[in-house]
């Protein structure tokens, strides 16, 4: 890299954005804007893979970025966005290492079929992504994530009127996992369990030599915090890391009241310069964990 480039991360859950824009130089990362705004748009919505409506839909988020953008003295070109799960298909299927490329991409149809019964493969971009068995080595599963193309044409259209152009596309948990492997590279030495918390799901995914094994979403009462160590265990965690919105160390504590494996806040600024001068600085430090899979997407460079 010879000069310095801003990244722009957006992660979508639901009606809330959180953001992370990061500028990559030789010397490093540097935080250069974080925040986060309520989008008029409820993107857990069917309609927002609708072409009806479309064309509003794309003025309403141009301008709430815009807004955001200058609110936060943002300035990238290159944007990337996070997904939540009730966004994308994410089906984890066994798949035939014997399977020639057309044989495989008959497969990633039918299973496309089988999740959308009246969906037709030329909807969706489907992709799939390897997962390692138990001894971290490539194994015979996969994570099929597939994403309605009348939605990437939305986020394509959005980067453009926003004069910039879409960088990125992923789940968030993919998200989270990749900060949490920037900044502690000593967890691809570890069976390691990230734990997303929401409202009302838990994201929860289980990292083997520094490759992903597992990820789901679960339902979980937030009452109920067995369910993150049950989870842990299950896969044989050495180590529990945290992050989202609803995660502080009073949380953290309370799994480790009832865990027997080490838990963890994540950092996701560990290893990212965070300048004083930023806009709400002090804010963003207190939110940090909020800001997690932000900062793993804004981060990437491929």
């Amino acid at each position: 890299m010879k000069g310095t480039e801003r990244y722009l991360a957006f992660i979508i859950e639901s009606r809330h954005i959180t953001a992370v824009e990061i500028a990559h130089s030789p010397k490093g990362k540097t935080l250069t804007a974080a925040g986060s705004f309520d989008s008029e748009i409820d993107f857990d919505s069917p309609e927002v893979f609708t072409e009806v409506g479309m064309a509003s839909r794309e003025k309403i988020f141009v301008r709430e970025i815009q807004a955001f953008m200058k609110r936060v003295a943002a300035g990238a070109h290159f944007f990337s966005f996070g997904l939540n799960t009730r966004m994308a298909m994410l089906q984890q299927v066994p798949v035939e290492e014997s399977l020639s490329d057309d044989e495989f991409n008959l497969h990633l149809n039918w299973e496309l079929k089988n999740y959308f019964p009246d969906a037709t493969p030329e909807q969706y971009v489907v992709q799939p992504y390897a997962l390692v068995g138990d001894d971290g080595v490539a194994g015979s599963n996969a994570m099929i994530i597939s994403v309605k193309k009348t939605f990437l044409h939305f986020l394509n259209n959005v980067c453009s009127q926003l004069h910039g152009s879409m960088h990125i596309l992923d789940i968030d948990q993919f998200c989270a996992e990749g900060a949490l492997l920037y900044n502690y590279p000593h967890l691809a030495q570890k069976r390691t369990a990230v734990i997303g918390v929401d409202e009302e799901t838990l994201d929860a995914g289980l990292l083997v030599n520094g490759k992903n094994s597992d990820i789901r979403t679960m339902n979980w009462n937030r009452r109920d915090l067995s369910t993150i160590g049950k989870y842990a265990r299950d896969k044989g965690a050495e180590v529990i890391y945290m992050h989202g919105r609803l995660v502080n160390q009073k949380l953290v504590d309370a799994v480790k009241e009832i865990s027997p494996i080490d838990v963890e806040l994540a950092d996701p600024f560990r290893k990212v310069a965070l300048p004083q001068s930023i806009k709400g600085m002090e804010e963003i430090k207190m939110r940090r964990q909020e800001y997690t899979a932000a900062v793993g997407l804004a981060v990437r460079e491929e």
